[in-house]
């Protein structure tokens, strides 16, 4: 008999823990401002933050935008959800791949790509806010 009362009141705790229940947390005003002053400078920073990014191709000389553009393609289409972008810094056009927030997740993705992109090399670069890059990969 003290067996069944003791289940009952088992699964009736389980039952009320598995309910909807609040959590309130109360914060000194500076910890809620300092909070706010965070928020702001990242609105600040257009989504951008210092990362990391790989470097497939730099080209100089004539055409040198046609090569980097036709760079890009060639990389989208095989990884069409890594984000690419061509960017011009006198004299060389270059192609930069992939937004990470660190080397190591760089130089993962680079160990990916490395056969397709041999001259391929992680740089320190200004990225947009990064998405889980192992599901993209795949």
């Amino acid at each position: 008999m003290t067996r069944k009362i003791l289940i009952i009141v088992c699964i009736s705790m389980i039952c009320t823990i598995g309910g909807k229940s609040q959590v309130v947390v109360e914060t000194s005003a500076k910890v809620s401002d300092l909070v706010q002053i965070h928020v702001n400078i990242n609105k600040n920073q257009e989504g951008k933050l210092a990362g990391f990014s790989i470097q497939i191709c730099s080209e100089s000389g004539n055409h040198s935008r046609e090569k980097a553009e036709a760079m890009r393609t060639t990389f989208l289409s095989k990884y069409p959800k890594i984000r690419a972008r061509v960017t011009f810094r006198e004299p060389n056009f270059r192609v930069r791949v992939g937004d990470f927030r660190t080397r190591a997740e760089a130089r993962g993705f680079l160990q990916k790509i490395q056969m397709d992109f041999p001259q391929a090399f992680v740089v320190k670069d200004e990225v947009r806010y990064p998405v889980n890059i192992t599901e993209l990969a795949d």
